[in-house]
């Protein structure tokens, strides 16, 4: 068996299905402008992250265009990811934030324990089902 994620904590397997629902809303209104900026410690050498790739492109591929991505290495960060939904007169932001690594290690232990016995292989949206239908 093999699960395979750009990132193993659990709150970023749910903001993926929400950047993907939201990329899903905007593309039914021509006034949204969507964007992905990315924040992470200064020692953090791929830039963008993995995790800014996947979140871009779940996003883009529901939104119809691809996702532009800043990203920003600074500090001791461990990870920040926000996608911005912006229109001539509002903006609406969602928001990842890993506080300590420790989020990583426990999301990994989970989806260690969901993979024992099965076979094929699987991504985070496995392990908590949360492809939309």
């Amino acid at each position: 068996s093999l699960l395979w994620a750009p990132n193993f904590s659990i709150g970023v397997a749910i903001f993926t299905q929400l950047v993907r629902r939201a990329g899903r809303l905007a593309s039914a209104v021509s006034d949204f402008d969507l964007a992905l900026v990315e924040t992470h410690h200064r020692g953090k050498r791929d830039a963008p992250s993995g995790t800014a790739i996947r979140l871009a492109d779940s996003a883009g591929a529901e939104y119809g265009s691809e996702i532009p991505v800043t990203s920003i290495r600074t500090g001791f960060v461990p990870g920040t990811h926000e996608l911005t939904m912006d229109a001539h007169f509002e903006r609406i932001s969602l928001v990842h934030e890993a506080r300590d690594r420790r989020v990583f290690a426990e999301g990994a232990l989970t989806a260690a324990a969901w993979l024992h016995g099965r076979s094929g292989v699987f991504t985070m949206d496995d392990v908590f089902l949360m492809e939309e239908e």
